[in-house]
């Protein structure tokens, strides 16, 4: 059987037509595709807790994060600069002339550890005077606290980020109190993370007032255009606020 030529062309001619046709599609579903929003986070975070919180942004968001773990003054300088937005950040008026915020992501409890036969009771910023401090190396704890320190009203003792370390030099007698932060007001999961996961018993008391309680926001400096992102972030919020909640007062 012989073969019409003119056939030919045009069963490659439509083929050329439908694979152009399918380039050209995913070509504008390449450029359509939104860009990774960049996204610096302090390296000392819970990431069991964060990341979770994060995705349940980004989906209800429509957005993809580009995270940056980082030193925590870097994640304030990034977000100054306005080149990320800025995990973690509490509000101050000096603040607010400089950054953009999003609404509370959650509440942060700045928590006093000791041991328990100091019979200390450290219920205000205040009651730190005089003491000695276990710190985790770069940690802020907000401006109050961060104008505190600067004033040399109590002694900092640097060491680990972790808690299990600052807990093994609060025991050695290398500190008064450590804090440590927790978006829970509960004491109690701060207490069992100290008697189950690092078997310290009842040598350790978290004292049952949290020394500071400051919200947490994503910022960024005023200039830059991800601020377009904060009412996407806000509206976020309050589509997972549900979910969020559940995992503020998660064990994670």
């Amino acid at each position: 059987m012989s073969r019409d030529p003119a056939a030919g062309c045009h069963r490659r001619d439509w083929i050329r037509a439908a694979l152009g046709g399918a380039l050209t599609l995913a070509s504008l579903n390449t450029r359509a595709r939104p860009q990774p929003v960049p996204l610096a986070v302090g390296d000392n975070v819970n990431r069991r807790f964060v990341l979770p919180l994060l995705e349940l942004i980004a989906e209800a968001a429509g957005i993809q994060w580009r995270i940056e773990w980082l030193p925590f003054t870097r994640v304030l300088l990034l977000a100054e600069q306005g080149r990320a937005l800025g995990f973690g950040m509490t509000r101050t008026p000096a603040r607010e002339r400089v950054f953009g915020f999003s609404d509370p992501l959650f509440v942060n409890h700045i928590w006093c550890v000791a041991r328990r036969e100091r019979g200390l009771r450290v219920e205000r910023l205040e009651d730190l005077d005089g003491l000695s401090v276990c710190l985790g190396r770069g940690v802020s704890l907000g401006a109050a606290f961060d104008e505190a320190r600067a004033q040399q009203r109590f002694q900092v003792e640097a060491g680990g980020v972790d808690l299990q370390a600052r807990s093994r030099m609060l025991m050695a007698g290398r500190c008064d109190v450590l804090l440590t932060s927790h978006r829970s007001p509960d004491p109690w999961l701060i207490e069992r993370r100290l008697r189950h996961e690092m078997g310290l018993g009842p040598a350790l008391e978290v004292l049952p007032k949290p020394l500071l309680a400051d919200p947490v926001h994503m910022a960024v400096g005023l200039g830059s255009p991800l601020t377009g992102l904060l009412p996407q972030i806000n509206k976020a919020l309050v589509m997972r606020r549900r979910a969020l909640r559940a995992l503020v007062e998660s064990d994670r």
